[in-house]
């Protein structure tokens, strides 16, 4: 009765926006719009509609990005507010994501010498207003140096792992090390949030956190194989926990002698081996298996909508499939821009 009147509050909100996510077969007859007009024209009176009506032609895919993306937020924000206050650190993280991104794209936009105004267009702030952290980003989008980027975020949960990164910069160059430890950093609370649900909810929950951290794992391992990344640095730059990888078999992943070697590994002594295709280049391989794990937690997600009902199953099974379909819409508008100029 509890777990009932729990969800009480979010359930017919996740009714009605589910009623709003758009099947594939209006995603179909969507992405074979002759233009990108066309195709904002029949979004009008969707779900999206609110977003779509602040667009000013021209259209481009990544306006029209910006305003699904915008939306996505918009659902975050609507579940945050509405679940019970135990679970809802976990969708939290769907923000904290969001932010991250934010962090990484101010750091490469301010080595592309952008403008304030340019990098504060790519940012979501309803996301930092919910952190209460927009002075934050916009004393970080005034910064016109890498390592002023970092200073900003002194005072934040963020600031060791850009600090680790800013020293492998000024050694390398490379930004790649900003992205590796915020991950790092993301994932390693991922679990912790995860671990602090109620006992009754992890169950619900851990198919899609165990895809969500063990992929990032396994992926980051074949990246840094491919790059030649040293062993005890990519060990660094991994979460300290995970679900269904045993440590003997991290051990041998990260000391494996080459990107052949770790593949091998994980299609031999993982339980992902049939998420993993070798495919052409060791990068599409992994691309194919990104792929895999994000089908495989979007058929999980479809399975669930009538099965999970009174626990956290119900939010992630609706917001997985509204993710989904976020995807697919800024894929179709990309292929119509595309053929369109061709």
């Amino acid at each position: 009765m509890v777990q009932t009147k729990n969800y009480a509050q979010v359930l017919p909100k996740i009714g009605v926006a589910r009623r709003g996510l758009l099947s594939e077969v209006e995603i179909k007859s969507l992405s074979e719009s002759k233009s990108l007009s066309d195709f904002v024209a029949q979004l009008r009176g969707s779900d999206y509609q609110e977003q779509i009506s602040k667009l000013v032609a021209p259209f481009t895919p990544k306006k029209l990005e910006r305003v699904f993306n915008e939306n996505l937020v918009n659902t975050y924000l609507l579940l945050i507010k509405n679940l019970p206050k135990n679970v809802r650190p976990f969708f939290e993280l769907y923000l904290e994501r969001l932010q991250i991104e934010h962090i990484k794209m101010l750091l490469k936009a301010t080595l592309a010498k952008m403008s304030f105004e340019e990098k504060l267009a790519k940012i979501y702030l309803s996301v930092e207003n919910y952190f209460h952290d927009s002075s934050v980003i916009e004393e970080a989008a005034k910064a016109s140096i890498v390592s002023n980027v970092v200073s900003v975020f002194k005072r934040t949960p963020y600031y060791t792992s850009l600090n680790e990164g800013l020293k492998k910069y000024d050694e390398t160059g490379h930004t790649v090390y900003f992205d590796l430890l915020l991950d790092r950093q993301y994932f390693d609370k991922y679990y912790s949030v995860y671990k602090k649900l109620p006992k009754k909810e992890q169950p619900y929950a851990k198919f899609y956190a165990s895809l969500n951290v063990d992929g990032f794992l396994l992926f980051t391992i074949l990246r840094g194989k491919t790059l030649g990344y040293d062993p005890d640095w990519l060990k660094v730059a991994l979460p300290d926990n995970y679900f269904n990888i045993s440590e003997h078999t991290l051990i041998s992943l990260i000391y494996a002698i080459d990107y052949d070697a770790a593949l091998k590994i994980i299609t031999t002594s993982t339980e992902y081996k049939t998420y993993f295709t070798q495919t052409g280049t060791p990068e599409e391989t992994i691309s194919h298996a990104e792929k895999a794990f994000k089908n495989a937690l979007i058929q999980h997600a479809k399975s669930r909508v009538f099965i999970d009902v009174f626990n956290i199953g119900a939010p992630l099974s609706f917001i997985t499939l509204k993710e989904a379909n976020i995807h697919n819409l800024t894929t179709a508008a990309i292929n119509i821009y595309n053929n369109t100029k061709n």
